[in-house]
């Protein structure tokens, strides 16, 4: 549970930053007569580089998670074969027992007819006996392995749910870098056009 909650927060840690790229971009200063803005480089590429970081951790994390359910997976079901081992084993010993009685209460017994009656009593109580332990120990595992399966579930839907905020992170930052790309090529090209007409500006006054 620990590193479901690690997750939520990386997860939250990546959606700051593209928060804060969002922010940059919205609060940037525009350029005259151009629907482009200026930004700080060097912060936007930190930014972008610590998102970069975090994205990988996410997935190793994800991983982690899903190795351990799957380790208590098997434990669990180790358990419930073990319990079921243990209560078969149970049962055969009683109806053994219960059978060994009623061999000896025949042999002892003069009137071989009650004897026989009285045993097969026995052993028809011993082999109850036994189907209620069996059944015990089937409804004790089944209603373990249910629990078992919940667990699962929300392991994997909150590992879903961290993929998802990846793949939504990696779709913004491809977004704001190409933005980014853009802004600088257009603001390039402004610049070599203003230093082009100053050249001639100067070459008409000489």
């Amino acid at each position: 549970m620990n590193e479901l909650a690690e997750n939520e927060q990386t997860g939250a840690s990546l959606l700051d930053i593209l928060e804060e790229l969002t922010a940059q971009v919205e609060h940037a200063k525009s350029m005259p007569l151009s629907a482009s803005v200026l930004i700080n480089q060097s912060e936007v590429l930190d930014l972008l580089e610590t998102a970069r970081s975090i994205v990988p951790q996410q997935i190793v994390d994800a991983d982690s998670v899903l190795q351990e359910a799957s380790a208590v997976t098997n434990q669990a079901r180790a358990e419930a074969e073990s319990i079921l081992a243990q209560a078969h084993a149970e049962a055969q010993r009683i109806v053994g027992q219960a059978r060994g009685q009623a061999r000896q209460l025949v042999e002892r017994d003069a009137i071989t007819t009650a004897a026989q009656s009285n045993a097969a009593r026995i052993v028809d109580e011993a082999q109850q006996k036994a189907l209620h332990i069996k059944q015990g120990a089937d409804d004790y595992s089944d209603l373990q392995l249910a629990d078992l399966a919940e667990q699962l579930a929300a392991v994997q839907d909150a590992i879903d749910a961290v993929q998802e905020q990846i793949a939504a992170g990696r779709d913004v930052l491809a977004e704001r870098a190409a933005e980014s790309s853009s802004a600088a090529s257009r603001g390039d090209g402004r610049s070599s056009g203003a230093r082009s007409g100053g050249s001639h500006k100067k070459l008409k006054a000489s």
